[in-house]
């Protein structure tokens, strides 16, 4: 747990979360939409500040900003070269056990994980949420949609996945480790090209996280895919959609420019595909029970069943 706040306190990570330009431009969009001047402000998990700043200019009336991690001094720092030190509070400490002496109209966090929901963050901005949040309060964001779609993309499986086990090493034999990797179950997070979907992404699910409890997320369902060409299934690709404000979405699906979400690629053993054919897949979703902060995904097609490990 430590070791998850030490690692927000790196600027190196903060870096690339605000320097990501489709991240940022969506926030301040959706933030320059929503806030009104009668707005008391918050931002959980603040970082460098940047959300709880944008608030502050866009004309909220107090601004109050938390983080665990001691960038909460750099931030309060920026805040004051901003001129804006009079407009926002900065906090250090548990955002679950915070507990304003005003309601909050407006409760804004980058909370967003991979798939999501990895690293859990969604726990501690529900429990700001309940404590906090006036009435008629809103999020921001205010829903997110989870969607999966099947992939052929050899390259990942066969050179950078499981199955380059099946070519020797100097003349020795390691293809049964390509089972065993598959076991293991590792969903990685990176870029997946648009032109390895088999078939359109499917939703999982659509939450509204006005309504919601920590425990909505974790869920079994089934999708079905439609393939749009002949290929092989050697993998799923999963990503999310966030809606910020009424008109600013983020899709962080593999057809839309990078972020630095990228997408998660899950392995799975392969299986032709006809155009046409029609694939049903159950999902799971669970935590960890290890490691809260990780999720679980479990995903079956015919009589093939493959969990996976996202962290």
């Amino acid at each position: 747990m430590e070791y998850y706040f030490q690692r927000y306190g790196d600027l190196e990570l903060q870096r690339r979360m605000v320097k990501d330009h489709r991240r940022t431009e969506a926030f301040a969009q959706a933030i320059s939409e929503v806030v009104k001047k009668s707005d008391v402000v918050l931002d959980v998990g603040t970082g460098t500040g940047l959300l709880a700043m944008l608030a502050a200019r866009a004309g909220a009336g107090r601004v109050y900003a938390i983080d665990q991690a001691e960038v909460t001094q750099t931030a309060a720092n920026l805040m004051k070269a901003n001129g804006l030190d009079r407009q926002v509070k900065v906090f250090r400490g548990f955002a679950q056990e915070l507990q304003l002496d005003e309601p909050v109209t407006l409760l804004i966090s980058e909370w967003l994980g991979n798939f999501g929901f990895v690293e859990a963050m969604l726990d501690d901005v529900l429990a700001v949420r309940d404590r906090n949040l006036a009435k008629g309060g809103r999020m921001l964001p205010s829903h997110i949609e989870l969607l999966l779609a099947p992939i052929d993309e050899p390259l990942l499986y066969y050179q950078d996945g499981p199955g380059a086990w099946r070519d020797p090493v100097q003349g020795l034999d390691f293809s049964s480790l390509e089972a065993l990797e598959l076991k293991q179950g590792r969903g990685i997070q990176l870029r997946v090209e648009p032109g390895a979907l088999l078939a359109p992404g499917a939703s999982l699910f659509e939450l509204d996280l006005a309504k919601i409890g920590p425990d909505d997320p974790f869920r079994e369902g089934k999708l079905q895919f439609v393939a749009k060409r002949d290929g092989t299934l050697n993998g799923f690709v999963g990503w999310f959609n966030s809606r910020l404000s009424p008109s600013v979405t983020l899709d962080t699906g593999p057809h839309l420019p990078e972020t630095h979400w990228s997408q998660t690629y899950m392995a799975f053993p392969g299986k032709p595909v006809r155009r046409g054919q029609t694939l049903e897949v159950s999902y799971a979703l669970a935590r960890d029970p290890v490691e809260r902060r990780h999720l679980r995904v479990e995903l079956k097609l015919g009589r093939h069943r493959q969990s996976y490990v996202l962290e």
